[in-house]
């Protein structure tokens, strides 16, 4: 009935989308909010009872409707337009009405619960933990509620008895009035002119009419700001579209009983701290900021490990050299944070173990010239590892590079030398420091060591930087740093970070890398979950009625990322995607991007890289498609394979490259030669540079099949397909 009612009202509201074609390039197309609502309500309402939470909860979790896990429920992204069309609920009511009716789901026994969960149910729902005390304990209450579509008590108790569970649900059917007993003893009412169900259940008190009228009393008087703080604090990191996934609950008072229990641990006192200052978690996933995000939050406010590590701010005033492929971030303790560690180091840590780190502190500073209060004045708190399209740096903040420089001159009679060199016309600075020599050998190390040290002591190691503002950019080798400057930086990181709905100013450590076409590979799996659901229930759907992906013009580039976030108050473990959270372990788009691969680049950046240098060598082979066209169709014209690009009517080599082959030419016997180029405005890896993929034509019959190699570049970097392995024709 539901589902009647908001189908026709959304055909009036559909018009949203005929805007579609002025949008800007990777702008998604704007949903009317009428059309969302509409659309909500049809498919599944957002969460009502968070509105209503009395003060004395001391739980709350939202579970999403089947449909909005699907992915088939606008929720504040890219979607909604596409999700709140008529074409879409067209679409959803064949299916449930079908499903109503179809008799294989009745001659397999499941039409009852698959009703119940995809047609009947219409929100999420929704269950809170209440206590006059304030903590969770035996006589807390349940209190669970969700949105179904039955248009009286006699429907309701119809569709339970078509459940048909070995163990019932309820004592006996409902009243007329809606009331009942479960048969676990909890109370339960279905109000038809709300079309709302009502449980409540507790381990120790009783479980009424009575006990529900004044449950329901209590929810229905209060005010949405009536909620505990923390609840209302945490959720808008959570999901802020009423739809997602959200779970809260008080740990007040249980974190001191945690804290006892810990015994001796590398991080002393700081972990029975944080449980004994524990009040509340928070967990779940929705959309925040336009993003799907998945997050765990620990509320531990004052805890002394989260005061040492809060980041102190996360302004990265940088430039790149096109958008950055991905980016690492970590906030380093400033002066003011690292001081107050250091002074607390008898209280976290005991007095033995703070002398053996100040003792540690003392021998780093005897060898470099300074300690961790010294780097943290210097660097910081910000430090940045991006790759953009000239490669790979490492940024970190210098508010006071004035001392550090000092420093390093001063540092001249321990053997560190430093200097300026220009590299195609880019000054950059560089500084040389010894390895480990003798003097940093034990006092009882053997005589037959020192020569050895004394060895080590030549390789020591070399960094390379450029300053730009208050910030210097670093490379393995002044090469790169000359490549940057040539690519003349000019996207702002700060914009790139915020587009990204990055967490910065309370990230400690975190990822973030770009994804291909996640919006259209999730819009596209969610319409194919369409067609095979209007199969397995007999409804006839017509998907083609529904708009493409360039109709909504969904946003090409995609994001996945995972951050450990840290304020003053929480400590937070967080996941970025697009749609679901399946692109976090499988293929997003053509780009086969792995967040698996993401997280642990978030440690191993190098792994990362492989990757890119894999999808590089793939790129580059794409380059000779068009090549192998020509030659194959030269061949079946004149009975000889081309041995130049003319041969084949094909133009100059370099006229046929693309982002990272720099040529394509044809050669004697049709073979082909793909050339990789790491030189502005190419964009690939130097570790490419000049690699070549070679294709070799060879007749089959009537047709012509490719056998392809690579010179010059490490198999492992190299498709299946390219390790002297036959291609299609």
């Amino acid at each position: 009935m539901i589902a009647r009612r908001t189908v026709v009202m959304s055909a009036a509201l559909v018009a949203a989308l005929g805007l579609v074609a002025c949008h800007k390039k990777d702008e998604a197309a704007a949903a009317d909010p009428k059309a969302v609502a509409a659309a909500q309500t049809a498919i599944s309402a957002p969460a009502w009872m968070r509105q209503h939470l009395p003060a004395q909860t001391v739980g709350y979790m939202r579970i999403p409707s089947p449909w909005a896990m699907l992915g088939g429920v606008p929720n504040g992204r890219p979607l909604d337009a596409a999700l709140s069309s008529k074409a879409h609920l067209d679409a959803i009511a064949r299916i449930r009405n079908s499903m109503a009716s179809d008799k294989a789901l009745a001659d397999l026994k499941i039409a009852g619960l698959v009703n119940l969960l995809l047609n009947d149910l219409r929100s999420p729902l929704e269950i809170a933990l209440v206590d006059p005390l304030g903590i969770p304990a035996p006589t807390s209450r349940l209190v669970l509620t969700a949105l179904l579509d039955y248009p009286s008590v006699d429907a309701f108790n119809a569709r339970i008895a078509s459940l048909d569970a070995s163990t019932p649900l309820l004592a006996a059917p409902l009243d007329a009035q809606g009331n009942g007993q479960l048969a676990s003893g909890g109370a339960i009412r279905y109000v038809a002119a709300e079309h709302r169900l009502w449980i409540t259940q507790s381990a120790q008190a009783p479980s009424d009419k009575a006990t529900l009228d004044e449950v329901l009393a209590s929810f229905g008087k209060t005010a949405p700001g009536a909620a505990p703080a923390t609840l209302a604090a945490l959720e808008p990191r959570i999901d802020t579209s009423g739809e997602g996934l959200f779970g809260w609950i008080s740990v007040r008072g249980m974190g001191g009983v945690a804290a006892a229990q810990a015994g001796d641990n590398p991080f002393g006192r700081l972990p029975s701290d944080f449980a004994s200052k524990a009040d509340a978690i928070a967990f779940g996933g929705g959309t925040v900021d336009g993003r799907a995000q998945f997050r765990i939050i620990a509320h531990a406010p004052g805890a002394r490990a989260l005061q040492y590590l809060a980041p102190s701010a996360f302004s990265p005033t940088l430039k790149t050299v096109g958008d950055p492929r991905w980016a690492l971030t970590l906030s380093l303790p400033d002066a003011k944070n690292y001081q107050t560690f250091e002074s607390n180091l008898n209280l976290d840590f005991g007095t033995e173990a703070a002398q053996r780190y100040r003792a540690a502190v003392e021998k780093m500073r005897a060898r470099y010239g300074a300690g961790p209060s010294d780097w943290f004045r210097w660097f910081g708190p910000e430090m940045v590892v991006f790759s953009d399209d000239t490669g790979l740096f490492y940024a970190l903040h210098t508010p006071d590079r004035k001392d550090w420089y000092a420093r390093i001159e001063s540092m001249a009679a321990k053997g560190w030398k430093t200097g300026v060199s220009k590299v195609d016309g880019t000054s950059v600075h560089w500084l040389s420091m010894p390895g480990p020599g003798e003097a940093d050998l034990p006092p009882n190390a053997p005589e037959s060591l020192k020569p050895f040290a004394s060895f080590l002591s030549r390789l020591g190691g070399r960094s390379y930087w450029v300053e730009d503002g208050d910030w210097v950019v670093m490379a393995k080798v002044p090469q790169a740093l000359a490549d940057r400057a040539a690519g003349n930086p000019g996207t702002s990181l700060v914009d790139w970070f915020k587009a990204r709905a990055y967490p910065g100013t309370r990230t400690l450590v975190g990822f973030t890398a770009s994804t291909r076409d996640a919006q259209r590979e999730a819009y596209y799996s969610y319409i194919q979950i369409l067609q095979i659901l209007g199969s397995a229930v007999g409804a006839d759907i017509d998907i083609s009625a529904l708009p493409s992906a360039h109709t909504l013009n969904l946003p090409e580039d995609g994001v996945i990322g995972a951050a450990l976030e840290v304020d003053p108050d929480t400590l937070a473990v967080s996941f970025t995607y697009e749609q679901s959270p399946v692109e976090l372990v499988g293929e997003v788009g053509g780009m086969g991007l792995v967040a698996g691969t993401a997280i642990v680049a978030a440690i191993a950046v190098p792994q990362y890289q492989e990757y890119m240098l894999r999808s590089q060598v793939a790129s580059a082979l794409d380059a000779a498609s068009a090549a192998k066209a020509a030659v194959t169709e030269a061949r079946q014209r004149t009975g000889k394979f081309p041995a130049s690009n003319k041969a084949a009517g094909l133009g100059e080599p370099t006229s046929l490259g693309n982002d990272v082959a720099g040529s394509v030419e044809v050669g004697a016997g049709g073979e082909i030669v793909v050339t990789i180029d790491a030189r502005p405005p190419r964009k690939a890896d130097a570790r490419l540079d000049g690699g070549t993929l070679v294709l070799t034509p060879r007749v089959q019959g009537h047709s012509v099949a490719w056998g392809c190699s690579g010179e010059g570049i490490d198999e492992k970097y190299l498709p299946l397909t390219c390790r002297d392995e036959p291609l299609e024709p």
